[in-house]
C-alpha cells in the first residue's frame, strides 16, 4: 500500500496537469481563409470554441461575426456611410466599430452613466440614455447599436427616439439575438423605479465596455420584432439573415435588422 501511494499520487498529479494543458489550449477548432469585409483584407478566421457568434475572429481586426455581418449591410444599405452623420450607441474598440470611429467623418460615439448628466462628455464619450435622449430631432442619417437592444428596460421609447433622431432616408442598423424558437417576444427583466429589478427569470448577464459587472439581458427577442417596431415607431423594418463562410458569418443570432424612417 504504502509503496503505491507515491505512483498514485504522481498520476494524480500528471492528470490534473493534463487537464489544465488542454482547457487552456489555443489551438483554434475551425480556421480557414476569408475575406473580411471590416478589414476588406484576405484573412484568416479561426475560433477556439463551438460557440462561433463570441469566438470567430477575424486575424486581422479581431472582430466576430455580427460586426461583419452589420458591415456588409451597412455597405449594401448606405455606401456613403463615411460622410453620413453616425451615432452608435456603446461601441467597443474593435471591428466594425473602431472602423466607423476612424473613417466615418461625423460619428458620434455614446454610452450610458448613470451617475453622471446626460449630454455631457464622460471617459471619451457623450452620456446618453437611448429611451430619453438629447440630441436635436433629425440629427442623424444613421443609427448603429451592436447588441444592445437585448439589455434596455423599454424599447419601445428607445425606437421612439431613434425614429425622431433619424433625418429622413436615415436608417437604424442594429443586431440584437433572436431566438429561433420564438415567435413572440418575451421580457426577461424590468429594472423598477425603486432601483431594484423584477426577474421573469433566471438572470443572465453579457460582456458591457464601460461597467465590468456587466449588462442585464432584459428581453428576449423573437420574429415579432419587425412587428414590434412598426407599432412602436412606424419604421419599417428588412431582416438580413447570413450563412456567408466567405466573409465569416457563421453561427448563432447573425441577423441584422435596418429600420427606414422614410
Amino acid at each position: 500500500m504504502s509503496s503505491e501511494a507515491p505512483t498514485m499520487s504522481f498520476l494524480f498529479s500528471g492528470m490534473k496537469r493534463l487537464i489544465r494543458n488542454v482547457m487552456s489550449s489555443q489551438t483554434p477548432i475551425m480556421s480557414y481563409a476569408g475575406r473580411c469585409p471590416i478589414c476588406d483584407r484576405d484573412v484568416t478566421f479561426s475560433s477556439t470554441q463551438a460557440w462561433l457568434r463570441d469566438h470567430l475572429l477575424c486575424s486581422r481586426c479581431g472582430s466576430v461575426p455580427r460586426e461583419r455581418a452589420l458591415a456588409l449591410v451597412l455597405q449594401q444599405v448606405r455606401p456613403d456611410w463615411r460622410s453620413a452623420r453616425i451615432h452608435e450607441s456603446s461601441p467597443i474598440a474593435r471591428g466594425i466599430s473602431e472602423k466607423l470611429k476612424k473613417q466615418a467623418k461625423r460619428y458620434v460615439a455614446t454610452q450610458f452613466f448613470p451617475a453622471s448628466p446626460l449630454g455631457q462628455t464622460v471617459s471619451g464619450f457623450r452620456n446618453e440614455n437611448l429611451e430619453r435622449q438629447t440630441f436635436a430631432s433629425g440629427s442623424f442619417d444613421i443609427v448603429v447599436t451592436l447588441d444592445v437592444l437585448e439589455h434596455v428596460n423599454e424599447p419601445e421609447a428607445c425606437f421612439r427616439e431613434f425614429e425622431r433622431t433619424l433625418a429622413p432616408g436615415g436608417i437604424k442598423i442594429f443586431t440584437a439575438p433572436t431566438h429561433k424558437n420564438r415567435t413572440e417576444t418575451a421580457r426577461r427583466a424590468r429594472f423598477l423605479a425603486d432601483g431594484s429589478v423584477e426577474h421573469f427569470g433566471p438572470p443572465e448577464y453579457h460582456g458591457n465596455p464601460v461597467d465590468p459587472r456587466g449588462s442585464l439581458v432584459t428581453f428576449d427577442y423573437g420574429y415579432d420584432l419587425p412587428d414590434l417596431i412598426a407599432q412602436w415607431c412606424g419604421l419599417d423594418t428588412h431582416v438580413h439573415r447570413f450563412h456567408d463562410r466567405l466573409h465569416g458569418v457563421l453561427g448563432e443570432f447573425t441577423e441584422v435588422y435596418v429600420c427606414y424612417r422614410r
